[in-house]
């Protein structure tokens, strides 16, 4: 336990100077990119996030499932991920690459209905680069447009389960958070002339530092001995963001050497940014087929349906005279997935099954308006995916490999505009100890 502490603690810092996870221009806006984040095992889902858990998955998103990991049995969670764009305007094309870290968390059932989980996940994050060349009649000039940073979410949870029996459970919970990170936009004006490094910068940052919260609940019913249901919300009521917003103006006699700034112009201000409320509802059915008889063995397959709606909030702020392009609106995702597991009864059965009858499969479809737009209208992206989960079954552990691939598309769905075409690739790790080594084991002495 001491060793991923230790490991948290030093991820912590190391996410303060790691590179954005986007590169979609329009995270120029707000707060950035929120839609690109994504997990192995939910992205396969067709992003179908707080209906989708059990004792094997960490399930960060709905703060109430906590409490549905086997007791002693702790779970570290952890996922990396890359993402290749091809964009085009009109004749321009160009390519963008992004990919780190994701997500790393540690969740624990602390008693027989209650659960805990702490972690660091993704909350936004903006990275671009733009470049363009004007004569001006005189000189010529390049400008260039680059934004970076991310926002991180240190979070801590908490489940209790109100109705907590064999066949029919109710839960609640929370995840309380500190948002902390840097998000600039940098504005560079060089001249091109032979010999000259001549230019002007300007640079905004949006310091956030800040505390946030969800609110979770889950109603899981077993109908006879094949199926069962499950209904799952995540609300986040309205809350202020806040944190500082400062504006930088420099000329340079060598625009690549900041020992040559000259300030013109410098201020720092407080900000509170409005995040109007989200809700998510979530629907996951599962039935267990009838038994696969093999020569040597028994088979338990089980399919599980899901579907999701996510009614995600506007963003605003109280300094419209600082930042007059900030806009992000209303935004509604609609998710649908399976997943299919050819033996359901993995822990009981695993010294018998070959090596495709261990794994889980995944597949999803996603479409979703975006928080930004263009003459009035709403960005609109959607994506498939695929994903397989490989079970780590070394002492019997609930370890698992989840990787997952997506292909979509993004655009205004017209005719001038940026347009993308994306592939996201995410591989996550859970891993759990033994069942000879569990951790936080309760003991009695006779």
């Amino acid at each position: 336990m001491k060793i991923l502490f230790n490991f948290l603690i030093l991820f912590v810092f190391s996410q303060s100077w790691s590179q954005s996870t986007t590169n979609q221009p329009a995270s120029y806006y707000g707060l950035g990119e929120s839609s690109a984040q994504n997990h192995g095992i939910f992205d396969a889902l067709g992003k179908n996030t707080i209906n989708v858990f059990d004792s094997t998955i960490l399930n960060f998103y709905n703060p109430a499932t906590y409490n549905t990991l086997s007791t002693g049995n702790t779970l570290y969670s952890y996922g990396i991920q890359a993402r290749i764009s091809n964009y085009s305007e009109q004749t321009k094309t160009q390519i963008g690459f992004a990919g780190m870290i994701d997500h790393i968390a540690i969740g624990v059932r602390i008693k027989k209905n209650m659960g805990l989980a702490f972690g660091l996940k993704p909350y936004s994050a903006r990275g671009y680069q733009i470049t363009d060349k004007i004569f001006t009649g005189f000189d010529s000039l390049e400008y260039t447009y680059k934004g970076t940073g991310a926002i991180q979410d240190l979070f801590l949870g908490y489940s209790y389960g109100i109705v907590y029996r064999p066949k029919t459970k109710l839960s609640i919970g929370a995840n309380a958070s500190y948002l902390f990170g840097t998000l600039t936009n940098e504005r560079q004006a060089k001249l091109i002339a032979s010999g000259s490094n001549q230019g002007g910068l300007n640079i905004n940052s949006l310091i956030i530092r800040s505390f946030h919260y969800e609110l979770g609940a889950y109603f899981q019913q077993q109908i006879g001995k094949k199926q069962g249901v499950s209904l799952s919300a995540v609300y986040l009521p309205n809350q202020t963001i806040t944190g500082d917003y400062q504006d930088e103006f420099y000329t340079a006699t060598n625009i690549n050497s900041s020992a040559t700034y000259d300030t013109i112009a410098f201020s720092r201000s407080q900000i509170s940014l409005l995040n109007s409320s989200t809700l998510q509802l979530g629907l996951n059915y599962s039935i267990a087929f009838p038994n696969w008889k093999r020569q040597t063995r028994e088979l338990h397959p089980k399919l599980s349906l899901m579907a999701s709606l996510y009614q995600f909030g506007a963003l605003k702020h109280d300094a419209q005279d600082l930042i007059p392009d900030f806009g992000m609106t209303n935004f509604q995702r609609l998710s649908f997935g399976a997943q299919f597991n050819p033996e359901s009864r993995l822990m009981e059965n695993i010294s018998t099954l070959k090596g495709l009858e261990k794994m889980t499969y995944r597949i999803g479809y996603y479409t979703q308006s975006l928080p930004y737009t263009t003459n009035a209208i709403q960005y609109q992206e959607s994506a498939v995916s695929f994903g397989l989960g490989l079970p780590i079954m070394a002492q019997m552990s609930a370890s698992s490999v989840n990787f997952s691939v997506s292909a979509g598309t993004r655009s205004s769905n017209q005719s001038f505009g940026i347009q993308e075409k994306f592939l996201s690739v995410n591989l996550g790790f859970i891993l759990a100890p033994s069942n000879f080594d569990k951790w936080f084991r309760q003991r009695k002495l006779d």
